[in-house]
């Protein structure tokens, strides 16, 4: 049960709110971004063609899942489980390109038409989340013999339940549940969304470089995920959050919604800049998205090898740590201080708002904040995280965490936060 007043305003309030507001946002920004389409009864339940779409989607995701392919494991959990992933990102991205490709030879004016119901696919969307959130709660709830103690011991309102979610990886057919709805449909949506935008700008308002370089800049930072998948099963986003309202309906809905908001946005309001200004924008948002890309590969490299490489040319440091698993064992873990981890704890993430920044960009000051809402969001969401992980990683290791953050001050920006 909460133990103070701030995590029961958490569990009381905050938590039924979101479930509250953000269904009712995407509606409300698929309206800001197209005025032509004012608000129907089908932004709330979908149509034909949305359901269409979504279901094309699914099945498309479920074969990738599905069919035989290279394994990976993500990191043991405190109650012994050990998830299992489907390590065919890359293949899987280049595919849903080809995939979307073909329908564009074939029916270039389908865009037009997903672009003009946007509204109604987000409706579908929603229903669907909501809907696998709900039957991942159930579900839980059902498992009253599971190993894992927060399913057992702890207790909270059941919006909280149904928001934060209740299992750390369940399963739907034998798939992981958060690599399906995060790397198989939401980031996927997310790419074929903003391709679908340009083309539809392109078809109705003819080409526009800002908005180009706003599609190539986010394309490239999704490849670079895909090509680097396995190594987020290793982040704490997918080892300590559980399979909820906040991972399942943000994937579904609000990534396809708010995070392509700026390239919807950009199909009616058109950035008008130059070739010129365009390509700084292009450059430098794709200098922030490699150095984003460098630190989480530094990481990755070195777990793969047990700490036991070279760094900027140096061998790597760490700060031996250990923890107790909720089964009293001792484990053993390294805390990385070399390369750009040496330089601030969440650095990653001080390159991650970087590019987003300027794939908005080519918006200049003429429409005002709307098509940063995405860079403005990322900026709370990301320091609300680094504070949130600290919390996370401070509780599991306790003095090792205060001697990692001795050594390693600040957390985005060197001498400054």
């Amino acid at each position: 049960m909460p133990n103070n007043w701030i995590e029961s305003v958490n569990h009381n309030i905050i938590s039924p709110l979101f479930l509250l507001i953000f269904p009712v946002a995407v509606q409300y920004l698929s309206a800001a971004g197209n005025p032509d389409k004012p608000f129907q009864t089908s932004f709330l339940f979908g149509n034909l063609l949305a359901w269409k779409l979504i279901g094309a989607m699914i099945v498309w995701a479920l074969v990738w899942m599905l069919i035989p392919s290279k394994v990976f494991y993500g990191p043991t959990t405190t109650f012994g489980y050990t998830p299992k992933y489907q390590a065919n990102g890359e293949l899987y991205y280049f595919a849903s390109m080809i995939a979307f490709g073909i329908v564009t030879y074939v029916s270039p004016q389908l865009w037009v038409s997903v672009y003009d119901n946007f509204g109604p696919i987000l409706g579908g969307l929603n229903v669907l989340a909501l809907a696998l959130c709900l039957y991942l709660l159930v579900q839980a709830k059902m498992k009253e013999t599971e190993e894992d103690p927060y399913l057992v011991n702890n207790k909270f309102p059941i919006l909280h339940e149904f928001y934060r979610g209740m299992e750390l990886h369940p399963t739907i057919f034998g798939v992981q549940v958060k690599q399906l709805v995060n790397c198989r449909i939401g980031l996927m949506i997310w790419q074929l969304l903003i391709l679908i935008f340009f083309s539809a700008s392109y078809q109705t308002r003819g080409f526009d470089s800002g908005h180009l370089v706003n599609v190539l800049l986010q394309t490239i930072y999704l490849y670079k995920f895909y090509r680097w998948e396995t190594g987020y099963f290793d982040t704490l986003d997918i080892t300590l959050d559980r399979a909820g309202y906040y991972i399942c309906w943000g994937c579904l809905v609000w990534v396809p919604a708010f995070y392509t908001f700026s390239s919807y946005y950009f199909v009616y309001y058109q950035p008008n800049y130059g070739p010129f200004i365009s390509t700084v924008f292009l450059i430098l948002g794709v200098l922030c998205i490699y150095l984003n890309y460098e630190v989480d590969r530094q990481k990755e490299v070195f777990r793969a090898n047990n700490g036991k490489v070279k760094i900027w040319g140096k061998q790597a440091k760490f700060v031996q740590a250990s923890y107790t698993a909720v089964t009293g064992e001792k484990r053993e873990t390294r805390l990385m201080i070399s390369g750009w981890w040496g330089i601030a704890r969440k650095i990653n993430y001080t390159f991650e708002l970087a590019a987003a920044f300027f794939w908005s960009a080519s918006a200049g000051l003429q429409y005002g904040v709307w098509p940063y809402l995405y860079f403005i969001f990322l900026v709370c969401l990301l320091v609300h995280r680094v504070f949130r992980d600290e919390t996370k990683c401070r509780d599991k290791y306790g003095k090792y965490w205060t001697e990692y953050c001795k050594i390693v001050p600040y957390r985005l920006i060197p001498y400054v936060f």
